[in-house]
């Protein structure tokens, strides 16, 4: 019994030390595409229909670091800002399946090929989802001229000042304690996954791609914590394209967005969804498996252990930090007094707490709004009735249930 704790504890301290140097420089990345391009230049360019919108769409939405649930309020806005359902559904495709910070992560533990396969699979997925739903959901495009969104230039200095809080702040608070979910799942599953057990049943396709779809596409799945589990299960035999399967219909997929898809769009749009994301998760595995055969998996795997000890020792303890702080803020959270109380369940990440807060702080009369993200509650105190702030939380993609 020791000797297995002992052996989780070692292959979790070996996948932190090979995700953190990655993450770190993902973090970056992430920081400075959130200041130097940010929300409103997309939805300038987002406004138009045809086959421009979905394109542009799912481009803008790959390098993202945004996950399934941070993306709902996002698309939720574009379409409420007037672009069309192709164009938001392939955003809200491209954007959570892989984002500059998690293909610095793929590398890592996944390899070359993986790195580049995950973002052509985002890029086909959202193209077409937009495409079929372009020509085969009629609707009415709003005329409004998108080119007239502000977007205003802030100094260099700032938005660098802007960016490293969002990289090194934000995303941690958001994706840390996932992440660390991610990591410790990885790590159970390398220790204690029996080797003879694994091979007999993942490394069987007719087995292993109906599972990776049923345990991915209702979940909610992080597209940075869902490497780590990809690289245990594939290091104890599964088939390079189940794992592939998993990271493409595990991270566009779960039951939240599909709940929000059938609700802004109909149930047409929401065949389509499910119908392109699973077809694409299996065919491109089966092409990865052909790609890959005759490969050695485990040639492949960890890259991150060829960065040098002391650079993966120092980014290993700076993650922890963030992720340290990160629990620390959401346990210190206390809310005060309002007028009214909400219970918003869908409420995951700081992306959702952004748009909550921004939604309900454009009603006319409100005072204050305070989110507690930890506990998914909203307190909204002002000149303000029930009913306007549901008709604006349900707008910017979240339901609510009034608790106080």
């Amino acid at each position: 019994m020791m000797n297995l704790l002992v052996d989780v504890i070692i292959q979790i301290w070996d996948f932190t030390l090979i995700v953190a140097p990655w993450l770190m420089l993902g973090f970056l990345f992430s920081g400075l595409i959130h200041a130097f391009v940010g929300e409103k230049f997309i939805r300038q360019h987002l406004g138009a229909g045809g086959f421009s919108s979905v394109w542009k769409a799912t481009v803008f939405g790959i390098p993202l670091p945004i996950c399934s649930c941070g993306v709902i309020p996002l698309a939720a806005g574009l379409r409420n800002d007037g672009a069309s359902k192709a164009a938001t559904m392939s955003f809200l495709v491209s954007t959570p399946t892989t984002g500059i910070d998690s293909i610095f992560v793929t590398y890592a533990f996944l390899g070359t090929v993986f790195a580049i396969v995950r973002p052509l699979s985002a890029l086909v997925g959202g193209l077409l989802v937009g495409t079929l739903i372009s020509v085969l959901v009629k609707e009415k495009m709003d005329k409004r001229d998108f080119k007239s969104v502000s977007i205003h230039a802030h100094p260099f200095k700032d938005r660098l000042k802007d960016g490293f809080s969002y990289g090194f702040g934000v995303l941690p608070e958001d994706i840390g304690k996932t992440i660390f979910w991610g990591i410790l799942i990885g790590g159970v599953l390398s220790a204690l996954l029996p080797q003879d057990v694994s091979q007999i049943y993942l490394s069987n396709p007719a087995i292993a791609y109906p599972l990776m779809l049923a345990i991915s596409i209702p979940l909610y799945v992080c597209a940075i914590a869902s490497v780590p589990v990809a690289a245990a299960m594939l290091a104890k035999g599964l088939v390079p394209g189940a794992a592939l399967t998993f990271l493409i219909a595990g991270t566009a997929t779960n039951a939240v967005t599909i709940a929000f898809v059938a609700k802004k769009f109909g149930k047409k749009v929401l065949i389509i969804y499910l119908a392109s994301i699973i077809s694409l998760a299996l065919i491109s595995g089966i092409l990865l498996d052909f790609l890959m055969s005759g490969v050695v998996i485990k040639d492949i795997l960890f890259k991150g252990r060829e960065i040098p000890y002391s650079v993966k020792l120092i980014s290993t303890f700076l993650f922890v930090g963030l992720v340290i702080k990160s629990f620390l803020k959401a346990k210190g959270e206390k809310m005060r007094e309002a007028k009214y109380t909400f219970h918003v369940p869908d409420m995951n990440c700081k992306h959702c707490q952004s748009a909550v807060e921004k939604a309900l702080k454009g009603i006319p009369g409100i005072q204050d709004v305070e989110v507690s993200l930890s506990e998914r509650l909203v307190k909204v105190t002002g000149n303000v009735n029930e009913k306007s702030i549901r008709e604006e939380l349900e707008k910017a993609g979240f339901a609510a249930a009034k608790t106080g």
